[in-house]
C-alpha cells in the first residue's frame, strides 16, 4: 500500500474523529451538569455514564496522537498495533456508553428531557463516529485488521482489569 493511500485513510479516520469529539465535548459538558441538577445528582449510572465519556475522549485523543507521531514522520514500531488497539479500545466504551446512559435517562423529569434527549441524540452521534473510524481502520488494514487484534487484545485488557 502506498504512502498516499495509507495517508487518506489516516485522514479519514481522523476527520470522523475529529467530528466525534465535538459531539463528545459537548455530552461532557451535559454530563457535568447533571450534577447540579437535584433529580439526577444521585441517579444510578451517572458516575460511571460521566467516566464512559471520558474514556472515549481519552480514546479520540489516542488515536489521534498516534496519528499525528505517523504524520510528523516519528518511529512507532507497532503503528499498526497502536491504532487497532486505539480503535478497538474506543469500540469497546461505545459499547458502555449506552447501558450507562440509559440508567440516568431513568430520573428524566419534565425538567430534563430536554437535555436528556439532547444527550442521546449526542451519544448517538458519538457511536457513529467511532463506528465509521473502525471501519476505515478495517478498510485499511483489510484480513490483517483481525490478525492485528489478536495481537493486542491481551494488552488491552490490562487496564480494564
Amino acid at each position: 500500500m502506498g504512502n498516499s493511500h495509507w495517508n487518506g485513510y489516516l485522514d479519514a479516520i481522523d476527520v470522523a474523529l475529529e467530528k466525534g469529539m465535538a459531539a463528545k465535548e459537548v455530552v461532557c459538558s451535559i454530563t457535568t451538569g447533571f450534577r447540579s441538577i437535584p433529580s439526577l445528582r444521585n441517579a444510578p449510572g451517572l458516575n460511571p455514564y460521566h467516566a464512559t465519556v471520558a474514556d472515549i475522549g481519552y480514546g479520540f485523543d489516542a488515536v489521534r496522537g498516534t496519528i499525528e507521531r505517523i504524520r510528523s514522520g516519528g518511529t512507532i514500531l507497532l503503528d499498526k498495533e497502536m491504532i487497532v488497539l486505539d480503535l478497538d479500545t474506543l469500540r469497546i466504551s461505545e459499547k458502555q456508553i449506552r447501558p450507562n446512559f440509559e440508567l440516568v435517562a431513568e430520573q428524566v423529569s419534565s425538567d430534563t428531557y430536554y437535555l436528556i434527549e439532547q444527550s442521546r441524540i449526542l451519544n448517538d452521534q458519538i457511536a457513529e463516529r467511532i463506528n465509521e473510524a473502525i471501519r476505515l481502520g478495517k478498510a485499511l488494514f483489510g484480513a490483517e485488521w483481525s490478525e492485528i487484534l489478536k495481537r493486542v487484545q491481551n494488552v488491552q485488557a490490562v487496564p480494564r482489569l
